[in-house]
């Protein structure tokens, strides 16, 4: 992995996510003052190095240190990152408002030619393996466990996303429903889903979706179950989403920038499958057997074709030996 001083695009190389990727190596007050900035990266960028170890409840020198296990010199080279990353932040939020009208015009003119559609395909299908790549890195394995385990252990779960980040929450919700009860998809068919969460409370956890420029409407619902001490999941594209003073640390990144239109679903939807498997793993034998009588149900319900007769299945056969 490429260390430098300065001078890094945040596009390439979030800094929030190298400090996760490393964590797990530190230990002592170096590992404290990593995870108050992964918890806080807003500050590092407003307040001075005493300021921060007077925050973190560590010594400067701990401040230090952790820059230079970074490939920095110093303290500042690490401050400078946070604010590069800041206003790259920003940039790409105030970016999103017309990105699906410059991913139009990009697809119009690649399928101009069949060269250009060729061209597409494949770029289409590299950049999505490339956002799968970049959402991976992004994970930190500790707090993905984490997070399996408080959804294991929570009462109640919510789940809560719209438009294009909705896929990723049907994704979560769906598979989860299957191994254990009291999971709800917070979708709103009557134009209030903030009316289920009412019953939300400590022990519970709300797992949120939302992508760059952000949606008021999920934005709301995680403030309304952090204020009731509830926990707090959520996956974005950009680690200065707003959201993620109410997860802190239990908040996961994917990009969602490819050659999709209108934008890439696939690392978050990724992220919410590994979720979801992580939490059914620890479920146990009570998910195995609630799992079991599901599929059992909708086998006898007759909804895939498989469970039809053979003439069901093949009704032009049928027609024959009459």
């Amino acid at each position: 992995m490429r260390r430098v001083e300065t001078k890094v695009s945040p596009e390439n190389f979030d800094i929030v996510s190298e400090i996760r990727s490393i964590s797990p190596m530190l230990s002592g007050q170096m590992l404290e003052a990593a995870n108050y900035l992964i918890k806080h990266p807003e500050d590092v960028a407003f307040h001075s190095m005493r300021e921060i170890a007077r925050r973190a409840d560590v010594p400067p020198v701990s401040l230090v240190r952790l820059a230079q296990r970074l490939g920095l010199s110093g303290y500042g080279g690490l401050r400078q990152r946070f604010i590069d990353a800041m206003r790259d932040g920003q940039r790409r939020i105030r970016a999103s408002t017309t990105r699906n009208e410059e991913s139009a015009k990009a697809l119009m003119e690649a399928g101009q030619t069949r060269d250009g559609i060729n061209s597409f395909i494949e770029e289409f299908f590299s950049a999505e393996h490339d956002v799968l790549k970049k959402a991976r890195s992004n994970l930190t394995d500790e707090h993905l466990l984490e997070a399996a385990e408080r959804i294991a252990a929570a009462g109640k779960v919510f789940v809560a996303a719209k438009r294009t980040s909705f896929p990723a929450a049907f994704t979560f919700a769906y598979a989860l429903r299957k191994a254990r009860p009291n999971v709800t998809l917070l979708d709103g068919p009557g134009g209030a889903p903030e009316g289920t969460i009412d019953d939300i409370s400590k022990g519970d956890v709300l797992v949120a979706v939302t992508f760059a420029p952000f949606n008021r409407v999920v934005q709301s619902l995680a403030q309304r179950a952090y204020e009731a001490q509830a926990d707090v999941v959520a996956i974005t594209d950009t680690t200065t989403a707003p959201i993620g003073k109410y997860s802190s640390h239990l908040h996961f990144v994917a990009p969602t920038s490819s050659r999709a239109f209108p934008e890439s679903a696939l690392g978050a939807t990724a992220v919410a499958s590994l979720l979801a498997a992580l939490v059914v793993s620890k479920l146990g034998e009570a998910a195995q057997r609630r799992i079991r009588d599901n599929e059992r149900f909708l086998v006898g319900s007759g909804e895939y074709l498989l469970a039809g007769s053979a003439a069901e299945r093949n009704p032009h056969r049928s027609n024959k030996r009459r």
